[in-house]
């Protein structure tokens, strides 16, 4: 018996410290925005809301143009093209789970993932009023 108590008090404790969500406060100074798929799966979704990030998809261009640097040997290689990236928003807001979906060449795949690793914490989807995963993806165009 003593045991169950323990075990039910552990798993609360893990469950209410798990998800920490961002201030409110936080996100109005940053102006956070949902971030929607592209392309909806079967046109609808069971999302009450979306991933939010400072300034939506226009926080992440400029993030994009402020840090992406072309990789030297791609450059003189004259390599170019569109790398696309999934990534998980996890329900604590940091990004995981990086996969190149459209590679180009490894350097420019590389790029591509060290600049979405800059990205600031997320406000997760919610989904019946809690936090959960939510996978997006993000294209990344490298051309001299």
């Amino acid at each position: 018996m003593k045991y169950n108590i323990l075990i039910f008090i552990s798993l609360f404790i893990i469950k209410i410290s798990g998800a920490q969500v961002i201030p409110d406060s936080i996100k109005t100074i940053k102006n956070y925005q949902e971030v929607k798929p592209s392309e909806p799966d079967f046109g609808f979704s069971l999302i009450d809301s979306y991933p939010m990030y400072p300034d939506g998809r226009k926080g992440i261009k400029q993030l994009i143009i402020d840090n992406i640097h072309y990789p030297d040997k791609a450059k003189k290689k004259r390599i170019e093209g569109e790398v696309i990236i999934k990534f998980t928003v996890g329900i604590d807001g940091f990004i995981s789970n990086y996969e190149v979906i459209k590679s180009v060449n490894k350097e420019l795949d590389n790029e591509a993932i060290r600049v979405l690793k800059l990205m600031e914490r997320w406000e997760p989807a919610y989904q019946k009023g809690r936090p959960v995963k939510f996978t997006l993806t993000q294209s990344i165009m490298f051309k001299l």
